[in-house]
């Protein structure tokens, strides 16, 4: 008989408050004390402290990490658990994940990190790994909450058993559905440069004068300087002229575009999975990915457009 494939098993906690989170979880990781399983807990400090109380000395037998910390990005996030996954080798990760929602006060974050719940579904859905990602009914905005029923296939509520959650929405689809909203307008002031060759020193030079103008940290500037470049050299190599760079500055970050009028249908999850390689397809996109604040693609009949956001306070 041959072994059954390794699947992911993810589920989404949503309570109203530390007992009911501690009435699910406790058991949860319990479970994984008696198969050895490697237990790792990523949550904020004061459920963080509950937990340990409760667990009394397995505490010690449960990796904990500052969800704070570990929460800073999500394609970070997503690369951090790939480190944790191949550490572990062969030994099943059992997870218990709970982000900061104060952290994350505007919409464009929290969009990103339910398409980061989405995305962990691809990413490790041939691992053997078993998450509970906990919400805080309390804490965490009523929409955040709302779209965690789509992106995790099993929930826990009301119970210590989980259900079966017909509102899953299949991550392919659901980034999809993300990459069709409407990017907002570009401001009329918006500074313009035609991209003409693979010669990107010039663009490099109009993005470094035009963001230290506008007010970009220069600890921020190498980092953005190589995902604008890498951008753009796709689109020269890949794209159809003419093609424009376009930088501005808005509510608190700096934005940068890569525009041009060819045809492209990326996939939907172009760019978020990590690749084993530098070499492999898609690299220079994660790479891009990882080294701004958000970066969002629209592609289609109506050309390619790839915005690039960096705070700037």
């Amino acid at each position: 008989m041959t072994a059954a494939t390794p699947s992911l098993v993810h589920q989404a906690l949503l309570h109203s408050g530390t007992e009911e989170f501690l009435g699910a979880a406790v058991p949860f990781l319990r479970e994984g004390f008696a198969t050895g399983d490697h237990i790792i807990a990523v949550i904020p400090g004061v459920r963080r402290d509950a937990l340990r109380d409760v667990l009394g000395r397995d505490k010690e037998r449960v990796e904990f990490f500052d969800a704070t910390e570990f929460y800073r990005h999500p394609v970070r996030t997503i690369a951090a658990y790939h480190d944790v996954l191949r550490q572990v080798g062969s030994v099943r990760l059992r997870t218990l994940a709970e982000l900061d929602w104060k952290n994350w006060d505007q919409d464009w974050e929290r969009r990103e990190w339910s398409r980061y719940e989405a995305l962990v579904n691809a990413v490790f859905g041939g691992s053997n790994a078993q998450v509970i990602c906990s919400y805080d009914r309390s804490l965490a905005p009523p929409p955040v909450v709302e779209q965690a029923r789509r992106t995790h296939p099993e929930i826990f509520e009301g119970g210590l058993h989980p259900a079966y959650n017909d509102s899953y929405t299949r991550p392919e689809h659901y980034d999809a559905g993300r990459d069709r909203l409407p990017l907002p307008e570009i401001p009329a002031d918006a500074a313009r440069l035609p991209v003409t060759s693979l010669d990107l020193s010039p663009m490099r030079s109009f993005l470094t004068e035009r963001a230290l103008r506008m007010g970009l940290p220069e600890d921020r500037l190498g980092p953005l300087c190589m995902a604008v470049n890498e951008i753009a050299t796709n689109a020269v190599v890949h794209g159809t002229p003419p093609i424009e760079f376009r930088v501005w500055r808005q509510d608190g970050a700096l934005h940068c575009e890569v525009a041009d009028v060819g045809l492209w249908h990326p996939e939907a999850l172009t760019g978020f999975l990590p690749p084993e390689t530098a070499v492999d397809s898609g690299f220079g996109l994660w790479s891009a990915r990882l080294l701004v604040d958000l970066l969002e693609i629209r592609a289609g009949y109506h050309g390619t457009r790839v915005r690039l956001r960096t705070a700037c306070e």
